[in-house]
């Protein structure tokens, strides 16, 4: 009985420097004399955990148990480990958790239940236990009986990660301190959840635009900025794992420019991705199309509250295709351990960014358009020849390939006309894209930023005259915010869950901001507008977007040209002809008159 005094003082002095809830193990008042055998014991007033989430579930181990006053070498003043954790739980173990050594000089206390120790008995509860009852934010476990109880909280939201809460009961009816708040407070590492974020943004310092970069041209350079959340793992994880992948769609990363930045100094490894380093705290790889960040067990189980970290890097927009609309689908995903008894299984989350780049007189709307429209050229402009009384020169007719049905017109299309564009009204400096009509008079300026242009003509086919003319011409989109959810089932994200309900995939829900609409303007005239409605249940897919095209009008902007010679005002060789030719003229009858003035003389 002297033992067990002294084990409800020590134990009274754990939980209130630890935290723990392991009630005082005192003596039973129906039995002051002799300690009540477990099998006998009866303890009704209930174990709660608190602070949970709405959804969570709660399964109770137990650990410790009262086996009396016994001669079992194995047990510490009638407490002894439930054979499924005696051997993280011998004699020595539970004696320094429960115990300490209060002869010593001066005098140890006990130790509690270690983070190193929590995830070791995590780790063995891959069976049995009791499910808890929820109420709220609170589980209970009615009649638990004596012993310490480990309680594993499965989060009913992904983003949440929990650490092992343990709680205790003695025979004590009067005892009422059984309480463990599950809050995000950190102190031995034993019970705590962290929150995980994922945010990937981006800045488009030649954005042309100023709509922050969701639409970019070709060249343009993309600043990313991804920030995340390590969970606080501790010791309680025994191989905890987080890896952060970033993959990109037509764009190529500056590897060198992939920066990671922490709360304190973190030491970047060489060489072949190690996990059991014992000096490195993470790993990167790259390639042009992204990169991997692999961070250490040795890191990870020094991560004792939720810790956040941000990785920067630079790339560059290749999109080289000739649809009219060309999408920068860019993703990052996390893999990161989520439960303490089951390791090997990973929990995932995810975000993108999504960006834009357009052409005009293009092959097509690009990946994903409708059946009737995929392949097939927009018209925003067409290069035509006329008479000098604007007449078509000839009769060759063809019509809208998108609209189809409503049939426009083209009044002789004219071929090896040579355009510039600029980003400047007045046309000056070098042109910032050129091109040249083809046989069915349309040009093609591929990867361009939605914005501002003027459009002028440099050049005339043979026979014809250069109109000089400068045209206003605006690329204009709009954007839709939405949430969407996506399954991964292991090896890449899929629109639609698992239809085992036994094996059901991962899931990440996320918001992003998809292109709604565009529209080409030449002039304050509408030459092209499309506004999409996705046809599908999730508007993102892991490989395309599903556009219907609710709207299309398209009215190609005729530009003409003038049949017959290059005029003297544009500047040709007629003006010089002009100048010499009248110049020696009057010389010629200056000439003339003096020489007649000198005969007469």
């Amino acid at each position: 009985m002297k033992h067990l005094r002294k084990l409800l003082t020590l134990v009274v002095a754990l939980v209130m420097t630890l935290g723990l809830a392991v009630p005082a193990m005192a003596e039973d008042p129906a039995n002051p004399a002799e300690p009540t055998p477990a099998a006998t014991t009866t303890y009704d007033h209930p174990l709660t955990v608190t602070g949970l989430m709405t959804g969570d579930t709660v399964k109770f181990y137990k650990v410790i148990e009262w086996v009396g006053e016994t001669s079992d070498d194995s047990d510490v003043s009638g407490w002894k480990a439930v054979s499924t954790y005696a051997d993280v739980l011998d004699k020595d173990t539970l004696t320094a958790m429960l115990l300490g050594d209060p002869d010593a000089d001066p005098a140890v206390a006990p130790t509690g239940v270690t983070p190193e120790i929590a995830g070791q008995l995590a780790a063995l509860a891959q069976s049995g236990g009791v499910d808890g009852t929820i109420s709220g934010t609170t589980a209970t476990l009615d009649n638990p009986g004596s012993g310490m109880w480990m309680a594993l909280i499965t989060p009913a939201d992904a983003n949440t990660v929990y650490n092992p809460v343990f709680v205790s009961a003695d025979y004590n009816l009067e005892n009422d301190s059984d309480t463990f708040a599950a809050t995000g407070a950190y102190d031995t590492g034993v019970a705590k959840k962290s929150t995980l974020t994922l945010t990937k943004t981006f800045e488009n310092d030649d954005d042309y635009n100023e709509d922050d970069g969701q639409t970019t041209a070709v060249g343009d350079i993309v600043s990313f900025t991804v920030t995340t959340t390590i969970p606080g793992y501790g010791e309680v994880y025994t191989h905890p794992h987080f890896v952060l992948t970033d993959s990109l769609t037509a764009l190529e990363l500056d590897e060198e420019s992939v920066t990671l930045t922490a709360p304190t100094g973190l030491t970047k490894g060489t060489g072949t991705v190690d996990v059991l380093s014992t000096t490195a705290d993470y790993f990167v790889e790259t390639t042009s199309s992204g990169y991997t960040i692999t961070f250490t067990e040795k890191y990870l189980k020094t991560v004792q509250t939720a810790t956040g970290v941000t990785v920067t890097y630079d790339a560059k927009v290749t999109t080289d295709a000739e649809d009219a609309i060309n999408e920068e689908d860019n993703e990052v995903k996390i893999e990161y351990s989520h439960n303490p008894n089951n390791q090997n299984d990973y929990d995932v989350k995810k975000d993108t960014t999504q960006h834009y780049t357009f052409s005009l007189d293009a092959e097509g709307l690009g990946e994903g358009a409708s059946e009737t429209t995929n392949g097939k050229k927009t018209s925003e402009l067409v290069k035509i020849g006329v008479d000098a009384a604007g007449n078509p020169i000839t009769s060759v007719t063809e019509h809208s390939e998108i609209i189809g049905s409503e049939t426009e017109t083209w009044s002789g299309p004219l071929q090896n006309a040579v355009f510039g564009l600029w980003k400047n009204a007045q046309c000056t400096g070098d042109a910032y894209k050129e091109a040249t009509t083809g046989a069915d008079g349309r040009m093609n300026f591929a990867g361009l930023d939605a914005g501002e242009y003027w459009l002028k003509e440099i050049s005339a086919p043979d026979g014809y005259v250069t109109n000089t003319t400068i045209h206003h011409v605006v690329i204009s989109a709009t954007f839709d915010t939405v949430t969407v959810t996506e399954y991964w089932n292991g090896s890449e994200w899929v629109a639609e869950q698992n239809s085992d309900a036994d094996n059901p995939y991962k899931s990440a829900t996320y918001t992003t901001d998809i292109l709604a609409s565009y529209t080409v303007t030449v002039d304050d005239e509408e030459t092209a507008s499309y506004t999409f409605t996705n046809n599908t249940e999730n508007p993102i897919s892991s490989t395309e977007i599903n556009w219907e095209e609710a709207e299309i009008v398209e009215h190609p902007f005729e530009l003409e040209n003038t049949k017959g010679l290059e005029l003297p005002s544009t500047g040709g060789m007629g003006t010089t002809l002009f100048y010499v030719v009248g110049t020696l003229l009057v010389l010629g009858a200056g000439v003339v008159l003096v020489s007649k003035r000198r005969i007469t003389e």
